[in-house]
């Protein structure tokens, strides 16, 4: 069953995080970039950072929670989810420590051949309420089985 296209504009509350020093070393190790201003304090500092630095695909984390309303919303189980494209566009870096809250947007919903082509778009902001990325997902979802054949 198609996605009713009068769901285009829902906004989902914010959602709070807190990037931690060991969250994002583990997303580092996880994704197998060993660069040391996402371990290291002090040469995060040496780079003008005030403590680690996230890895830039580290804001999927925060992203998750408003894809998780979204989609329960929405009555989307997860397999039924391919991710066809992310992007990030950033203001400054995450840093540990940071407070973020991510408010999540239904942008578009369009048919292509039989799925849904859903665009979300996430800002996540500091606790100062400054904008600290754009995250832009395109979300293929595919239709649910038939249960009769």
């Amino acid at each position: 069953m198609a996605i009713d296209p009068s769901a285009v504009g829902r906004i989902y509350p914010p959602q709070p995080y807190e990037v931690s020093r060991e969250k994002v070393r583990e997303f580092a190790e996880a994704i197998g970039d060993a660069n040391a201003v996402y371990v290291d304090a002090e040469v995060a500092r040496k780079y003008g950072h005030r403590d680690v630095v996230a890895p830039p695909t580290f804001a999927m984390i925060p992203v998750m929670r408003g894809f998780d309303l979204l989609m329960a919303d929405l009555g989307i189980e997860f397999a039924r989810v391919v991710h066809v494209d992310q992007r990030f566009t950033y203001t400054r870096p995450l840093v540990v420590g940071d407070r973020l809250e991510t408010t999540t947007t239904l942008d578009a919903i369009r048919q292509v051949a039989g799925s849904d082509l859903l665009t979300i778009v996430n800002d996540v902001r500091g606790a100062d309420g400054d904008q600290v990325c754009i995250a832009q997902a395109t979300l293929l979802i595919r239709p649910e089985e038939n249960a009769n054949a």
